[in-house]
């Protein structure tokens, strides 16, 4: 159980760490585009990844959220700390652009609140909070398209 915390701890340092790398390789190699337009990939390479290993976490596939009463598995403890390192990154790269934006801020803070408190309690029935993230990260695609 421990072993299962200090891995997803590890997860979420050598994410934040590789999310600021990848994005100071964007930066290089697109010097002439934007820092928005760096984002903005480091962003669609995050959401592309998570939906792939939320999809991994389905046991069931006729029950998506199913098994409903059962503890948390180690996959979706890692999909959970994959995406909190994103979050993390991204609320430290978003401040260097502009000033302080109070709804970047409460929203990446929701998120990784969210995210600690999930990963805090095996309790927490991850196959929904999966759920809800994949959604969420499916939506992302429709997003760039309009904007």
């Amino acid at each position: 159980m421990e072993e299962d915390y200090i891995r997803v701890i590890n997860i979420t340092m050598f994410g934040v760490i590789s999310w600021g790398l990848i994005f100071i390789l964007l930066r290089r190699i697109f010097s002439n585009y934007s820092f928005d337009f760096s984002t903005r990939i480091v962003s669609a390479l995050h959401a592309t990844v998570a939906v792939i290993l939320a999809t991994l976490t389905i046991q069931d596939w006729s029950c998506p959220v199913c098994p409903t009463g059962s503890m948390s598995t180690i996959q979706q403890m890692e999909t959970m700390a994959f995406s909190l390192s994103y979050m993390t990154y991204d609320l430290i790269c978003s401040n260097f652009v502009q000033l302080l934006s109070i709804d970047n801020a409460v929203h990446h803070s929701i998120c990784i609140l969210g995210f600690v408190a999930g990963l805090c309690s095996r309790e927490v029935k991850y196959s929904f909070l999966l759920l809800g993230f994949w959604l969420d990260k499916l939506m992302f695609f429709f997003w760039c398209m309009v904007n």
